[in-house]
């Protein structure tokens, strides 16, 4: 690739993380906007905190008590990661995970302090309690650990983050302590973030991978399908099971943004490697 071929496809990538950035915030402000200021939207919030009530048992709501030790354990994984990579004196990741995880970390927090939760009607907790601080720094901090790229990255781990992600991520809705609009919200937010950080590097574009490909078209999928159930479960479709399908909703949602972010992020400060045909090994740049 010619120099100027390489600095046209940079500047691309600039554009796609800052459009992207854009997109995550703007459903944030939506799912603000709707879910807590308004009366409807605030009913059908609410309504996310008694679907699936088979996943709500005793012992399921001990299970969801771990979402903390799993968050701590992700943010430890994260550290590991950074510091592997200051080891190799990769300081760009290790400075933009740094930056993204206290971003992340301080923005979700102060913001269940500082937005506004107005008093529509008796839908739950009458405390504002969007974004999710744990779906948002759970995510965070998995991001980080792509960035950071230790020796022991491949894509199962990759895939290990993004379950780990989800459990946290819909253990607080289904243990009461989110709504589904917070989770969705702290989803986005860490996609604003990361996105709006993965612009300003300057770096080698490696080649786009099949699976990393199809996450992405998969995730897409999911919001999509998402959406039609959200939209079958307001009624907009006619009958039906509209707590089931609020519950099918909420989980796709999660599942496909959820991927969308991690879907979009590789490596930071490593050459990429391009695999040779007939190779099954992992590329370092391919890990999703």
């Amino acid at each position: 690739m010619s120099e100027r071929g390489g600095s046209s496809e940079t500047v691309r990538r600039a554009w796609r993380f800052a459009s992207l950035s854009l997109a995550y915030a703007i459903g944030f402000v939506i799912f603000y906007v709707v879910a807590v200021r308004t009366a409807e939207g605030q009913r059908i919030d609410a309504g996310s905190l008694g679907v699936l009530g088979w996943l709500r048992g005793e012992a399921w709501l001990a299970f969801y008590e771990g979402r903390s030790v799993v968050l701590y354990g992700l943010l430890a994984v994260a550290a590991v990661a950074a510091l592997t990579a200051a080891l190799e004196r990769r300081w760009t990741p290790v400075l933009l995970s740094i930056i993204l995880v206290a971003v992340v970390a301080v923005a979700s927090v102060g913001m269940k302090a500082v937005l506004p939760r107005p008093d529509l009607g008796d839908f739950a907790y009458a405390h504002n309690t969007f974004p999710s601080s744990h779906a948002a720094i759970a995510l965070a901090a998995s991001v980080a650990v792509i960035w950071c790229r230790p020796p022991w990255m491949s894509r199962v781990l990759v895939f290990v983050l993004a379950a780990l992600v989800a459990y946290v991520s819909l253990g607080s809705v289904l243990s009461f302590a989110h709504r589904a609009s917070d989770t969705f919200g702290g989803i986005v937010l860490t996609g604003a973030v990361s996105c709006a950080l993965a612009a300003f590097v300057r770096t080698d574009v490696a080649p786009v991978s099949r699976l990393r490909r199809g996450v992405a078209i998969g995730s897409a999928l999911a919001i999509v399908v998402a959406s039609l159930y959200l939209l079958e479960a307001i009624g907009l479709f006619g009958g039906g099971d509209h707590m089931t399908q609020l519950g099918v909703a909420i989980v796709l949602g999660v599942l496909g943004l959820l991927g969308s972010v991690l879907a979009v992020h590789r490596p930071l400060g490593v050459q990429p490697q391009v695999k040779a045909i007939g190779s099954s090994a992992d590329a370092p740049n391919e890990a999703l």
